[in-house]
């Protein structure tokens, strides 16, 4: 679905702060190259198929989610993705339940789809791991919630950061990870990028949060896709090179903008790199379109 905002082909102009003068940028100087050797390094072949979930919508407006935009109603699905291999699937972060969804936005109720997040759930549960992209709750809230919090937490990979935040800085208070608990999570430190699954690396993008992380995902087929999470939350923060402006989460400005720069600068580079982002109902509509990543979770029976 194409939106008269999206700029693709139309050199961004530098996103001004509210005195007209464009923000500070650090630059983001991850080596692609170098993240793609790290995909070969864990034995086995890659996932075969990756597809993708929404449990809830957020509706907000445009120019919260994109600055510079106007008062149109923006969805913004909570996704989660799923990797599927030969011999099992790897889940890419685990949605939220109702209570963390209701706990969003201004009391207004907004779309939220049990049946969903029951398939999501069952899909946690049959997962052989978990990975979690930052600690906020849209994206841990399926595992922390779970009924089977102790046995999805044993196949969880998270960040030394995640694992702190969620201890002494919980998203919501009914998401804090007791100090005990947290030592049944898989927990990972590392400078820059890390091997999580065949074919899967991790790669430290803070900014968003502190514990913000994407993912180079390279299919078994050659396919390659950059999972983004919420670097950026919608298309078009990568495509006008324009972040966010919602005034409920407090970013590091300069480290996102240097993030979207880079992340810009690679749609140009490396077109047969497929950018995904957590938030954007377009990408959806897309996926519907092309086939590209399914719409239907594979749940594993144990």
């Amino acid at each position: 679905m194409d939106t008269p905002e999206t700029l693709t082909e139309i050199e961004p102009e530098a996103e001004t702060d509210s005195e007209g003068s464009a923000p500070e940028e650090i630059p983001y100087l991850v080596d692609i190259e170098a993240v793609r050797a790290q995909a070969g390094i864990l034995p086995g072949p890659g996932p075969t198929a990756i597809n993708t979930i929404s449990v809830a919508v957020s509706i907000r407006p445009r120019k919260l989610v994109v600055a510079g935009g106007d008062d149109t109603p923006t969805p913004m699905p909570r996704t989660a993705y799923q990797l599927v291999y030969a011999d099992g699937t790897v889940m890419l972060d685990s949605g939220l339940d109702r209570e963390t969804h209701d706990s969003f936005g201004k009391g207004e109720e907004e779309p939220y789809y049990p049946e969903q997040y029951a398939l999501l759930q069952d899909a946690l549960d049959g997962a052989k791991a978990i990975f979690l992209s930052h600690y906020h709750g849209d994206h841990s809230g399926g595992v922390i919630q779970s009924p089977n919090f102790k046995e999805l937490a044993r196949k969880t990979i998270i960040s030394t950061e995640t694992a702190r935040l969620l201890v002494e800085e919980p998203h919501r208070p009914h998401l804090q990870v007791s100090a005990e608990d947290i030592q049944n999570f898989i927990i990972v430190d590392y400078p820059v990028h890390y091997p999580i699954a065949p074919g899967v690396v991790a790669i430290k993008s803070p900014g968003h949060s502190p514990d913000s992380q994407m993912a180079y995902i390279r299919m078994e087929d050659g396919q390659e896709f950059l999972h983004v999470f919420d670097v950026a939350w919608n298309m078009d923060n990568i495509n006008l090179i324009k972040g966010k402006a919602a005034p409920w989460i407090v970013e590091d400005e300069p480290l996102i903008m240097g993030q979207l720069r880079w992340l810009n600068g690679l749609k140009k580079t490396h077109p047969e790199i497929k950018l995904l982002v957590a938030h954007d109902d377009h990408l959806l509509d897309e996926f519907k379109q092309t086939g590209l990543v399914g719409l239907d979770l594979k749940i594993s029976v144990k």
